[in-house]
Formats: C-alpha cells, structure tokens, sequence
C-alpha cells in the first residue's frame, strides 16, 4: 500500500516537469526563417540561412529602351508577353544593358504610330462655313464712284406713295424653333413730312417697333430720329446741323453722308426712287446708302435683282426684287419685293442672319391709315 502511493507521487511529479519544458516562448527567429522559406525556391537548403544581398542599385535611364521583359517578334515587329515557363531572366538582365537597335525601335514604335494615323478610306470631311467663306470670296463691290449717292441722286426722281397700312403675317426661326407672329408697316405725309411705323407682335414674346420721322426733300427722305423699342428705346438722332449721326446708347457719333437713311426709312427710300425713276428699275442697277440703326451707320449697297410675280395671303402679286450686297461673308442678309400696285412699298421682306435665324413678312391686307 506504502509502495503504490509512493510509485503514483514519483509520476505526478515527472509529468509537472515535462508541462514547464514545453510551455517556453517560441524563439523569435521561427517568424523570420518562416518568411524566408515562402520565398525560397523549392531545393534550398534552410539549415544554414543566407543573408539577403543588398539590393543592386537601379540602371542608368536609356533613351527609346524597349520594355523589360517583352519580346520582340523578328517576323512583324510586334511586342507580346513573355513565357514564364521559357524566359531566361539572367538573358533578359545582360541584354538590358546594351542599347537597342535601330530595327528594334522602329519597329517597337511601329503599332503606335499605326494607331494614331487614320486610315487612308475614311472620306474627306466636308468644308465647313468659315472654310468656305475663306475659299469663296465675296462678290467685290463696285467703286464708290459707280454706286455712291451722289452719282444717282443728282438725277433721280421721287414719286411718294400714298399714305398707306399694310399688314403682314410674319413667319420667323429662331434657333431652331419656328413661331408666327403679326406686323403692320403704317406710311404717312403730308407732302413735306413723314412719318413711319412698324411693328411685329407675338403673343408671348411681346411687341418690337421702329419708328422714323423726318422731312420730304428734293433728294428724298430726311430722317430726323429713328427709334427702336423692345422693352426700353434707343434712338439715333440725325443732326444735320452737325453734319453728323448720334447715339442715346452713348456709342460714338458717325459723319451724316447725302441721302443718309434709317433701317426703316430705307424701305420708302427705295419706294419712292423706284416710282419716281423708272430708269433705276433696271436689272443690275445698283444704289447705295448709309443706313444707320439706333447704334450705328454702315453703308448698304442695294441691287435691282428682277421682276417676280409672288402668292402672298393677299393674292398673286407682280413684285420687283432688291437685294442686299455686302463683302462680309457673315453679314446679314435683306431681301425685299416691292409692289407696283401699291407705291413700290414692301409686299415681302426677307432677313437672315449668319446664324441661321430668319424673318419673312408676307403682304396680307392693304388699309388707309
């Protein structure tokens, strides 16, 4: 009994000294000879650890080096990834560094070079407007000398129309968007002054209307003041006194030229030079003006096109065209058919704009004022 209790007691003490000799910390070099085994190659010996050799410091920078690792196929110079499998490292790093040949750059920047150019079936594109312009040139004006007013005022007579309501429909596009809209052109003398108004309505956009006032006189219509509303009114004031055109919008005052008009005052010019001078009326004659807005003065130069007989609103109508020459290649275009049977006063006037807007006035109701 003394035995076994003596046997169990030499036991129990045995397997305590065993428990403390397995419980030590794990050496810190296990962690760091783990590492290193997940980057050896299968075959190393890892009894004996190796140092890691210092890292190599990085090869001089080469002008036009063809890309490490890739190869370049001799048959048509394309550059493909390399075979894991077949690639010689310690070839691709002693090949690295000797420059590349001649061959060897042109034909790495050949697929480059290939995607950038365009093929040679694509069409050529076409011209666009200011292409266009710069290839067309403009009609050249005539000298001032065939065209200026005094060459045709000395001689030319005027027959007023009388006073007059015309009322048209008014067809406009505007950025793409048609609308409709009415307008009226209202003439009026009394053999020694005028008056002139127009007006264009719609519905949602509101009114715009011109006005223009001034004297009849041996050389025509002598506007005084021109007004153009929309909102709020700017006005060009013909002073002849001065000798000159101003402005209410402040912009600089221009010299006033013999038989000077207005942008309203211009359409019963020309009325009243094509009823009165039947000479004028000749395809290719030519007029010339200084027409000037609420801002500015520029010189107009007008062009007797032909006889044209339109369907208006009003009916069928014999009319005779004038157009608008200009050397800009932008600038606004104006044509404008003129009745007979009523004065030579506008049956249909068309503007257009280099952007692409465009108002048309059709003659459709003749009134007395």
């Amino acid at each position: 009994m003394l035995l076994s209790a003596l046997v169990l007691l030499l036991h129990g003490l045995g397997l305590q000294s065993l428990s403390k000799s397995w419980s030590l910390p794990t050496p810190a070099v296990k962690p760091v000879q783990f590492q290193r085994l997940a980057a050896m190659k299968p075959g190393t010996d890892i009894t004996h650890p190796v140092a890691a050799p210092p890292p190599a410091p990085p090869p001089a920078a080469k002008p036009n080096r063809p890309t490490k690792g890739m190869r370049l196929q001799e048959t048509d110079g394309s550059a493909t990834p390399p075979d894991p499998a077949t690639t010689d490292h310690t070839a691709t790093d002693n090949a690295s560094t000797e420059p590349p040949s001649t061959a060897a750059m042109a034909s790495t920047d050949a697929p480059a070079q290939a995607a950038v150019d365009p093929p040679t079936a694509l069409p050529t594109p076409p011209v666009t407007a200011p292409e266009a312009a710069a290839e067309v040139s403009p009609a050249p004006l005539p000298a001032p000398a065939q065209a200026s007013a005094t060459t045709w005022l000395t001689e030319a007579q005027f027959a007023w129309p009388a006073s007059t309501k015309l009322l048209f429909e008014v067809v406009g596009e505007s950025k793409g968007i048609r609308y409709s809209a009415d307008g009226d052109l209202v003439w009026q003398h009394d053999g020694q002054q005028y008056q002139l108004r127009q007006e264009v309505r719609h519905m949602l956009l509101g009114a715009r209307s011109q006005t223009s006032v001034g004297a009849l006189s041996a050389q025509g219509l002598q506007p005084l003041r021109f007004g153009d509303k929309y909102k709020q009114e700017q006005a060009a004031h013909f002073e002849r006194d001065k000798n000159t055109i101003s402005f209410s919008s402040n912009a600089p005052s221009q010299t006033l030229q013999a038989g000077a008009q207005d942008r309203l005052s211009v359409l019963a010019q020309l009325a009243s030079l094509m009823s009165g001078s039947p000479h004028l009326r000749q395809a290719g004659q030519q007029l010339q003006f200084q027409v000037a807005s609420a801002r500015s003065a520029d010189v107009w130069l007008f062009s007797v096109e032909k006889n044209e007989t339109l369907k208006l609103p009003l009916g069928s109508l014999p009319t005779l065209k004038l157009i608008r020459l200009s050397s800009q290649p932008y600038a606004q275009s104006l044509e404008i058919w003129l009745s007979p049977s009523h004065g030579y006063l506008p049956a249909k006037v068309r503007i257009a704009q280099s952007n692409g807007d465009v108002l048309e006035q059709f003659l459709r109701k003749v009134e007395t004022p």
